[in-house]
């Protein structure tokens, strides 16, 4: 069930039977949404804070969707002085990259700090879900390293993109993963018939069911090695990937199945 939750919406929400999933309508996903703008805040966070006092008593096991939308936020970003000077400094710290893709990669951020300042005004107990368009979000790699579990902390990403493969291809942290890296991932993973992303902070999360996990060797962290050796211990196999030559069976089978990437319609 949608709720209109916008600073002019009436708030009093007719609710019947035994709703289990609620969609918030906060306008998130309007062109230049205001982020700075505290008063619009403030709003927001009474309609949440009505929803948890007057709504959410009554159906303690409900989910609810806190944002649907483009997943490029920086196609509707406002671009203030301030936003600007704070893209300078925090592209400071980060590799050589397409300039298009860190500026997808700051909003996002920007957008998720924002999005957990609203869900503080909702129950711990209510999973929030984030829906999210992947159109237009750059290449392979720049669209699965901009929606990382990471960048989405606490939140449960839906953006249509599946994968079951026995194959893992990591991904290294943020401040080791450039526009070099992203190109080695993007030709990696073409190779591959099939395959899995991981996350070097996730790993020990996210290898159950994998045999083999692909890594760059030269963007791997001394914690990213302990972990890679836990999954060695455990029965997996470790391959770097740094002058990358795909195997045999990857050639003979990548027609035939070249990823597990299932868009859904």
């Amino acid at each position: 069930m949608k709720l209109p939750a916008k600073p002019h919406d009436d708030l009093n929400w007719q609710i019947e039977g035994t709703s289990s999933l609620f969609e918030f309508d906060l306008g998130l996903h309007e062109p230049y949404f205001p982020l700075e703008d505290e008063l619009y805040f403030n709003s927001l966070s009474r309609a949440l804070t009505h929803f948890t006092k007057e709504v959410w008593p009554r159906f303690p096991d409900a989910r609810a969707i806190l944002y649907r939308g483009r997943g490029d936020f920086s196609a509707f970003f406002r671009w203030s002085e301030s936003q600007e000077a704070n893209f300078a400094v925090w592209k400071e710290n980060r590799l050589k990259s397409d300039e298009s893709h860190l500026k997808r990669l700051f909003c996002a951020e920007a957008f998720v700090t924002y999005f957990q300042m609203l869900a503080h005004k909702l129950p711990d107990e209510l999973p929030l879900t984030l829906v999210i368009d992947p159109e237009n979000t750059g290449t392979l790699a720049e669209t699965l390293h901009l929606f990382s579990p990471e960048r989405f902390e606490h939140f449960q990403v839906e953006c249509g993109l599946k994968f079951d493969s026995h194959l893992g291809i990591c991904f290294p942290p943020d401040e080791v993963c450039g526009e070099n890296e992203l190109k080695r991932l993007d030709a990696l993973m073409k190779a591959a018939p099939s395959f899995k992303p991981v996350y070097e902070n996730l790993l020990t999360e996210q290898w159950d069911g994998l045999d083999e996990i692909y890594v760059l060797s030269d963007a791997i962290s001394q914690r990213g090695m302990r972990k890679l050796k836990g999954f060695e211990a455990a029965g997996g196999k470790v391959i770097g990937a740094e002058g990358f030559e795909p195997p045999t069976y990857w050639s003979q089978t990548s027609r035939a199945s070249q990823t597990a990437l299932c868009p859904e319609k």
